[in-house]
């Protein structure tokens, strides 16, 4: 059994991976979530749930947040109940995907209790989460950092990991991240779109291309999907939209005219009015065969 004590607050897709790799490790582990079945789901795994996302917090050394969205994050640390408490002394790793300026909001709201905090989110998907090969993105005290549990539990969970700067440099990052990569998937699947128009088989567009200069980690990763006509969602069309949308937003509080930002979130946003938004990001190809009447892979 590993010393340092682990809690996780938001079970889902990512969190919950993350609870069970945790406990696969040897860790002791708290966890909380609002839907019965996420609990009753650690349970049945060998976690311990709490009857409260402070309580969680309360329990153990290093807390991790895995939560839906930047209101979300925002109000389970500083609302009613929330995890920013004086009867709370933990190292908080807020691994959400979250505007920065919310992130200060935490990171203040922490800074009045005994407690410290991480923003610390990851790329990678429940897989990744699911078996401990994440990368992990983090700001905030490099002595935080550094110290023996929080290392503890980031080395447990991510196989790479990057110390980015203060407090909020490793959400920003995470968007800087997510912008390039469904940029380069934006346009890699219009462009074996056009290959499939031009009449070149798909598997040999994939053959080629992901052995060619044109690859991206994006395109290696949904290619194959889209190959298959796969497109149950790992990560959906509405969360890159999300996402590179919170990096336009930071780009506007910057005054810095992100161009090139702005059309990849134009794209999504179009995909998501088109009745992709709940698919895998691999769907975005739908969108140029619907302009070029033909289809890519599935044959």
């Amino acid at each position: 059994m590993v010393e340092t004590t682990a809690g996780v607050v938001g079970l889902g897709k990512m969190g919950g991976n993350m609870a069970k790799h945790l406990l696969d490790e040897g860790f002791e582990v708290y966890g909380h979530d609002l839907q019965p079945g996420a609990r009753e789901a650690f349970a049945d795994y060998g976690g311990i749930v709490a009857d409260s996302g402070r309580d969680v917090a309360r329990q153990s050394d290093v807390t991790i947040t895995s939560l839906p969205n930047s209101e979300i994050v925002k109000g389970v640390y500083t609302g009613e109940g929330g995890l920013a408490h004086e009867s709370v002394d933990t190292t908080f790793l807020e691994m959400s995907t979250i505007a920065p300026p919310t992130t200060e909001i935490v990171a203040d709201a922490v800074e009045e209790t005994p407690a410290e905090i991480l923003d610390a989110p990851i790329t990678g998907g429940p897989e990744n989460s699911r078996d401990g090969t994440l990368t992990g993105l983090v700001g905030g005290k490099e002595a935080v950092f550094d110290s023996e549990h929080a290392q503890d539990v980031l080395q447990a969970l991510c196989a790479e990991l990057h110390y980015a700067g203060s407090s909020g440099a490793g959400h920003a990052m995470k968007l800087l991240n997510n912008t390039m990569s469904m940029g380069n998937l934006l346009l890699a699947m219009e462009t074996v779109a056009l290959g499939a128009r031009y009449g070149i088989d798909s598997e040999r567009l994939w053959e080629i291309l992901g052995n060619a200069s044109a690859t991206s980690v994006a395109f290696e990763s949904r290619m194959p999907r889209v190959l298959e006509r796969d497109f149950e969602a790992g990560f959906s069309v509405d969360f890159a939209r999300k996402d590179v949308g919170l990096a336009v937003d930071m780009a506007d509080s910057e005054d810095f005219p992100m161009v090139m930002g702005s059309l990849v979130h134009r794209l999504y946003t179009q995909a998501s009015d088109e009745g992709f938004g709940e698919e895998d990001v691999g769907a975005v190809v739908k969108m140029f065969e619907q302009e070029l009447e033909d289809r890519v892979g599935g044959e």
